[in-house]
């Protein structure tokens, strides 16, 4: 019998569905991983990066999207730099604090042992992936010389904090990033990967902004062969 603690409340009955099951033995099955599985999880830290900046904002908005927020933050002098220096500063508290660390790395953990995931997307900032699950980063064009179908690789379609020029927080980012998904080679990778694989989104809500975003973009570009996904 669960508890009602903040980790056994969260263990719910639930049947896995046969595609996943069959997907898995084929190597066919992908994760789409959002920051409900990393930093901003429930257990990590009392506050969200967005509530924080929220607070300091002094915005009473609680519905402002996390981009619009970070656009706002972006306007005060040298905002971009200090936004930057947040995102940083956080995950070095984090990584300070084995217990908070330990937690913002439980499901890249577990993942590290499932050999048979071999792709992974993410819209997280955070190396988690890399450091736990031994996975090749891909996040700009040129990091597709290591493209190997044999390892694991994650695809980091909102940057990565390694290579700050990369990050994608403010609504000019998103916007940005858009065009280069439809464009670009990372977008066609991400079409690809969509169309022939079984994907199971994690760490996201409905009400989620990149969640949104994600679905968006798969329904203008591919229409009628619009995918089957889980969340």
């Amino acid at each position: 019998m669960n508890c009602n603690c903040a980790i056994c409340q969260n263990n719910l009955p639930f049947t896995m569905p046969d595609e996943i099951i069959s997907a898995a033995r084929q190597g066919n099955l992908v994760l789409f991983c959002g920051a409900g599985i990393s930093t901003e999880k429930k257990g990590v830290m009392p506050y969200s990066f967005y509530t924080s900046i929220r607070e300091e904002l002094g915005v009473e908005d609680t519905n402002i999207s996390f981009s619009e927020l970070m656009q706002m933050y972006c306007k005060q002098p040298n905002g971009r730099k200090k936004m930057l220096r947040k995102i940083k500063d956080r995950f070095d508290y984090i990584h300070s604090f084995p217990e908070l660390e330990k937690n913002a790395t439980d499901f890249h953990n577990e993942l590290a042992e499932l050999f048979f995931i071999k792709t992974i997307i993410t819209t997280n900032w955070d190396t988690y992936f890399e450091d736990c699950c031994a996975a090749t980063p891909i996040t700009i064009p040129e990091d597709f010389a290591f493209w190997d179908t044999e390892d694991r690789y994650v695809l980091k379609i909102h940057g990565s904090i390694n290579n700050l020029s990369t990050i994608v927080a403010t609504k000019d980012d998103y916007g940005k990033c858009f065009s280069r998904l439809q464009n670009g080679i990372i977008g066609a990778t991400l079409k690809t990967i969509l169309a022939t694989k079984t994907v199971v989104f994690i760490g996201f809500s409905f009400g989620d902004e990149d969640f949104s975003q994600i679905l968006e973009y798969l329904r203008i570009e591919m229409n009628d062969i619009y995918p089957h996904i889980y969340i």
